[in-house]
């Protein structure tokens, strides 16, 4: 009976010490997943392909964002049609401007401007690429990159730096954002653009903030 009581005692605390064997296990290994996805830039990838995104400017600009193709190596390939505002354009308007009929439709919103990029995944890193050059780079794991803006005055380099990281309820599920801002310098002071990569979704939304003024580019309409 006694020797019963033992063997029960140590059954008992095998029991209680493989179960927390068990939860180590799973705690180290979640936590390797985590980390690991945390690092997979493909997650950050998007709109799946076929899909079409409605983004909208603040100036009440439209944007339908569709991934036309993904490479074999996991390109993706992505046109944004964007649908600007009406306004009026005069027949004074195109003789000094020297508009062309296609710039004037597109000015009275009567046809959309088309703007290709690529998005891909190289480990750790995103990367955007127009017209065949680079024009932002971001590393998860070193949380920094850097981004190229257009500008009269040529091409602006930016620093880019991660600013924070977190789980959102967009579209119906919960994905993971990052928060990205970029700064450099500009006519004599500073200009910054922050943007955000949604799991799933890919660039979501993007701003710039010149002379003190910010202007959102783009951002996702929620449907």
């Amino acid at each position: 009976m006694g020797q019963q009581i033992i063997n029960h005692g140590l059954a008992q605390k095998w029991k209680f010490t493989s179960i927390s064997f068990l939860l180590i296990l799973i705690a180290i290994f979640s936590g390797c997943q985590s980390s690991y996805a945390q690092n997979d830039a493909s997650i950050f990838l998007g709109p799946p392909l076929g899909e079409t995104f409605v983004l909208g400017r603040d100036n009440g600009t439209v944007i339908k964002r569709t991934t036309t193709a993904i490479s074999e190596a996991g390109v993706y390939f992505i046109e944004d049609r964007i649908r600007t505002k009406r306004c009026a354009v005069t027949q004074e308007d195109i003789s000094k401007n020297k508009l062309s009929e296609k710039t004037v439709r597109i000015m009275r919103g009567e046809e959309d401007l088309v703007d290709k990029f690529t998005l891909q995944a190289k480990g750790d890193k995103i990367i955007l690429t127009r017209d065949g050059e680079i024009s932002l780079k971001l590393n998860l794991q070193s949380k920094h990159g850097f981004q190229y803006l257009s500008s009269s005055g040529g091409k602006i380099k930016m620093e880019s730096r991660i600013v924070d990281e977190k789980e959102e309820f967009l579209r119906g599920r919960k994905r993971a954002s990052i928060y990205v801002e970029s700064v450099g310098k500009f006519d004599g002071g500073t200009i910054k653009s922050h943007y955000k990569f949604v799991s799933g979704l890919g660039l979501v939304h993007m701003g710039v903030t010149a002379y003190g003024v910010t202007s959102v580019l783009y951002t996702l309409k929620v449907n």
